[in-house]
């Protein structure tokens, strides 16, 4: 089991990522800031390459374009494409 502040913040990052998912697929602002993403990053980094390997559940990380920020960052890593657009 996951100590509660890990699973919450694990909690915290589904959210905010597929808020993010859902803002780009319907045009809206992009709920992702870069202060959110700095805050999830821990927790990204702990959980996301185990959870990868052992449960296919993040499609592989995206390489990410020269300075590129933390939200973009993050995106990537999960699997996403940052500028992606429907």
């Amino acid at each position: 089991p996951l100590p509660l502040p890990l699973a919450a913040a694990a909690a915290a990052m589904d959210a905010a990522v597929h808020a993010w998912d859902i803002a780009v697929a319907t045009g809206q602002d992009l709920p992702l800031t870069e202060g959110l993403a700095e805050g999830i990053w821990p927790v990204a980094e702990h959980l996301v390459d185990h959870l990868r390997d052992a449960y296919q559940v993040f499609a592989p990380a995206r390489p990410l374009p020269e300075g590129a920020g933390r939200a973009e960052a993050l995106l990537a890593f999960l699997g996403r494409d940052p500028h992606w657009k429907p």
